[in-house]
């Protein structure tokens, strides 16, 4: 009695204008049962732009930056890091170096006049050698022996200082050129650090080394670079994209992992293009898993998607995607969608359209997915069910 009063308020309600996107219609396809996957688009061509390699820096901080999405070709300024610090340690290095030049040239100049000093020493001795020597070879009976005696040691005495005044401008000689080797070693390393730095003053602003289209890649936390970020010397920044090959970069979740297996197929939906479906097939899987983000600490395992070519569509790396792995199709299936099937504790039902109203069905229910159940018993081909439950309604 229930049940026919159900079907006359429905069939009421029908002629009374009720929105025909109540009633959805049973088919025959073939039925997809699939693992959801999300992420977003990677170019397979891809260059990776990273902070310059400068020595012992690895901190950096992003000064200016290009247009994400822009084409740029080679030698195209694309981001530039503060100089700050290269700047202030290049004006101590160079202040370093006009201090050693100054040393360097002092030393060259008091070690040239110390050199003359001991040459004009050592001539002003080897004179005195000379007049002892004349003394010394006068005839012995022109000098009383014991004169001759005091000139002969006046003569050795004048050779030793000789001796004396060479062998001290001899090591002096040394000592200031060893000095001035240490010096000048210490301003030309000064000098090659100064035009170390230049170049890395230069390597602060960086050129797109080949031709392509600018892409931010996110961090682990999701995050793109920006002016004003910090970076560090082995992060990719920027990258450097060929748009004629895409490949899908997404996740699975942990659970169904064990289900997924290579070469599957997939099929992808973009967020920006709705219309536009991708085809695909699984061509890696992660061999473990890793926490989806920083917010979201669940486990999902990475997938990388082969994606067949799509000409004529804009795809741009980072689009994201949702989609399925197909792990099985039921061909010629019997489906109805998923929200036209009612739980009732006597088993699954629908509630068929007729000429008198909605008529209650049980149901055998096979495989499902997200939106359909293939039906297996209970509903045919062409069948109309509602979507809406009228017991719930009639109570």
């Amino acid at each position: 009695m229930r049940s026919a009063l159900v079907a006359i308020v429905i069939a009421a309600g029908c002629a009374q204008g009720a929105s025909p996107q109540v009633l959805v219609e049973v088919t025959r396809a073939d039925l997809v049962v699939g693992v959801e996957i999300t992420g977003e688009l990677a170019a397979v061509d891809s260059l990776d732009v990273k902070p310059p390699a400068l020595g012992d820096t690895w901190d950096f901080k992003i000064a200016q930056l290009g247009t994400e999405g822009a084409d740029v070709k080679v030698g195209d300024p694309i981001v530039s890091f503060d100089p700050s610090e290269q700047m202030r340690h290049l004006e101590t290095l160079e202040n370093q170096a006009e201090a050693a030049r100054k040393d360097l040239e002092k030393k060259r100049d008091d070690a040239a006049l110390a050199r003359q000093n001991e040459t004009l020493a050592v001539a002003e001795a080897e004179a005195k050698v000379r007049k002892a020597g004349l003394k010394t070879n006068a005839p012995p009976d022109l000098v009383a022996s014991v004169e001759q005696k005091v000139l002969e040691l006046d003569s050795q005495l004048m050779t030793l200082q000789l001796e004396q005044a060479k062998a001290k401008a001899n090591q002096a000689s040394q000592s200031d050129t060893a000095e001035l080797q240490k010096l000048n070693d210490h301003y030309q390393y000064l000098v090659k650090r100064v035009s170390e730095v230049k170049g890395d003053l230069a390597k602060m602003n960086v050129t797109a080394p080949r031709a392509g289209t600018l892409v931010f890649p996110t961090n682990w936390r999701g995050e793109k670079k920006k002016v004003g970020d910090g970076a560090w010397r082995m992060e990719s920044i920027v990258q450097i994209v060929g748009l004629g090959k895409m490949v899908g970069k997404g996740e699975v979740d942990e659970i169904d992992m064990a289900r997924v297996t290579l070469g599957q197929t997939v099929m992808l939906h973009l967020d920006a293009l709705p219309d536009v479906q991708l085809r695909g097939s699984v061509e890696s899987i992660a061999k473990a898993v890793s926490p989806k983000s920083e917010a979201d600490p669940s486990n999902v395992a990475k997938i990388k998607v082969q994606l067949d070519a799509k000409d004529g569509v804009p795809l741009r790396p980072g689009m994201r995607f949702r989609g399925e792995v197909e792990i099985q199709r039921i061909p010629a299936a019997v489906q109805v969608p998923a929200d036209a099937v009612f739980v009732t504790p006597e088993g699954p039902v629908a509630y068929r359209a007729s000429k008198d109203g909605l008529q209650r069905v049980k149901l055998t229910l096979g495989k499902r997915n997200a939106t359909s159940i293939e039906v297996l018993s209970g509903l045919s081909p062409g069948d109309r069910v509602s979507r809406i439950d009228p017991q719930e309604g009639a109570q």
